[in-house]
């Protein structure tokens, strides 16, 4: 994940392509709405 995001931080969330370093629920949410419309494809 250092590779990823340059943190070491934990925790590390990649979704849709974004990266996440630390716990952002509002930020997650937004990123996992981009999963669902490209499963629905």
């Amino acid at each position: 994940m250092v590779k990823i995001s340059g943190a070491r931080s934990v925790p590390v969330i990649v979704v849709c392509e974004e990266v996440m370093v630390g716990f952002d629920p509002a930020r997650l949410e937004q990123a996992l709405t981009c999963m669902d419309q490209r499963s629905e494809v």
